[in-house]
């Protein structure tokens, strides 16, 4: 059985992907949602996980990431995989401008973002990155997916949508070690 932790900060889309997860009974699902900036409160909840889902931000992810990162090199859990949710834009790939909620400066958010995709990338774990559109909450799973370095549409996701696609690379090992941009079809 693999230990699937999930460290979440009140995403919509942590009860899809968990709904995903749960008739899998080979996982053993562990969500945490304590102290984000804890490296001490992750250690006690890092043994023996082998799969980790990134749910955290907009806001301040590189400081929740430095945290998480520094637990994990104490701790040393055998870890084979991570998806870690960014939003569209961190690669200058939208072809518009998009706002996203509670983001009140732009430029520090897209600083934030790339920085915590660096944390996880220099861990050199296998990880994905999910590029979300602005969520928008329509019950759909059908997506588009648009590579790293490719131009993307400003268009909305749905959680069930960014759900359905962290759950294909974490859990079926689809488009590992991809960062992948994600809109509504």
């Amino acid at each position: 059985m693999k230990k699937l932790l999930i460290i979440n900060q009140n995403s919509p889309v942590v009860p899809p992907f968990t709904d995903l997860c749960k008739p899998n009974n080979d996982i053993k699902i562990q969500e945490y949602s304590g102290d984000l900036e804890s490296a001490e409160k992750y250690e006690e909840v890092l043994p023996d996980t082998n799969l980790l889902f990134i749910a955290v931000g907009p806001n301040d992810a590189d400081l929740y990431l430095e945290a998480l990162f520094e637990a994990v090199d104490e701790i040393q859990p055998p870890i084979s995989d991570i998806v870690m949710l960014s939003y569209a834009g961190v690669d200058d790939e939208l072809d518009g401008s998009v706002e996203y909620p509670d983001v009140k400066d732009q430029e520090e958010f897209i600083k934030q973002q790339r920085y915590a995709i660096k944390i996880v990338d220099e861990s050199e774990i296998p990880y994905s990155i999910v590029r979300m559109s602005q969520l928008k909450d329509m019950h759909t799973t059908h997506y588009e997916l648009y590579n790293e370095g490719s131009k993307m549409p400003v268009r909305t996701v749905s959680p069930q949508a960014v759900a359905k696609l962290a759950y294909e690379m974490l859990i079926e090992q689809k488009l590992i070690n991809h960062s992948i941009g994600i809109t509504d079809k």
